[in-house]
């Protein structure tokens, strides 16, 4: 009997053990900033990480200044910002990525593209050859996106509130088309009613847009051409790596900011990346090595929020279809041949 009990209790010990083994999986935590293109991509590394590199992965809601602080401490709270926009998110680019700076925050070696300027659709381009932002200050062009009737064309800046609708007012004076076109102001979602409509009825509709979004996939968009960005003019941005006191974005704050602003270029293309705590090359270097390795294409992105915005996919089943259908791409990212 007390051999039973011997052998039960090693047993029980060995069971115990195993527990406590599985029980000790790291725990990687991803901040989430709800922007449909992050929520594909933290379900692609969620599941990307729990199947093939042995951790439990958790997303946190959170908003991104909470997010570059976590990683800067590295104690684990979170430790991935899955898709940092560098034109928005310099300072703490600068402060925590950058050489020279804490560098106490890590990149993934390749991003993926963001785009931003003035869009038309492709049967406009085609018929009529509109393919600058200088076509715009045409008379004959400009009624081809009049909306109200008024013989002026009409461009939507932006939505209400959006810091990017007086820098498309300073182009619109810039470029010359101002004085044929007027600026529209209404809300992101009755812009995308109003392309909608357009579309079904082939008539002209000119708007800031950007990529990737998934109206890039419903629709044929065409960016307006502009001169190449030189560099941030504007003694605001002496601090920024774009800074060129010749340059030609020159955007001036204060009451008089139209008058006395001049933007003669597109805007520069922003890299896009995935950021990790620095800590995981000592917590869990598998971990930072496959973040190292990761990378998505915009048309990957774009395609995600498509069908999350549009085909009202759950982003889990997103990540896992594409998954199942880009295994090389994932072997990449885990160094497997």
């Amino acid at each position: 009997m007390s051999k039973i009990i011997k052998k039960l209790g090693l047993a029980t010990v060995f069971t115990f053990g195993i527990t406590q083994v599985a029980a000790a999986k790291d725990t990687i935590v991803i901040g989430e900033v709800s922007w449909d293109a992050s929520l594909a991509i933290e379900q692609v590394l969620k599941q990307v990480m729990e199947k093939h590199l042995d951790v439990n992965v958790k997303i946190v809601a959170t908003d991104q200044s909470a997010i570059w602080a976590a990683m800067d401490k590295g104690k684990g709270s979170i430790d991935v910002h899955p898709d940092v926009w560098t034109s928005s998110q310099a300072e703490p680019w600068t402060k925590f990525v950058v050489k020279g700076g804490k560098e106490s925050v890590l990149a993934n070696q390749k991003p993926y593209m963001g785009t931003e300027g003035l869009f038309i659709p492709g049967y406009i381009q085609d018929k009529y050859g509109v393919k600058s932002v200088y076509d715009l200050a045409k008379p004959e062009i400009a009624k081809l996106f009049d909306q109200d009737g008024d013989g002026k064309g009409d461009f939507w800046p932006g939505a209400p509130g959006w810091g990017i609708v007086k820098v498309n007012q300073v182009k619109a004076k810039s470029y010359g088309f101002d004085q044929y076109f007027k600026a529209f102001h209404v809300s992101d979602a009755i812009l995308r009613a109003q392309l909608k409509t357009a579309f079904r009825k082939k008539t002209g509709i000119l708007f800031y847009s950007w990529t990737p979004d998934w109206i890039h996939k419903a629709y044929d968009l065409r960016k307006l051409e502009e001169p190449t960005f030189t560099g941030y003019a504007s003694k605001d941005k002496q601090q920024d790596p774009n800074y060129n006191p010749d340059g030609c974005w020159n955007m001036v704050k204060g009451d008089e900011w139209l008058e006395k602003s001049a933007i003669t270029c597109d805007w520069p293309e922003t890299k896009v990346y995935l950021a990790y705590s620095k800590s995981l090359l000592s917590r869990n270097i598998q971990v930072a090595q496959f973040l190292n390795n990761v990378s998505f294409t915009t048309d990957d992105i774009s395609q995600w929020i498509y069908q999350i915005a549009q085909e009202k996919e759950a982003p889990e089943d997103v990540a896992e279809e594409w998954i199942n259908n880009n295994q090389a791409v994932v072997k990449q990212w885990l160094n497997q041949s």
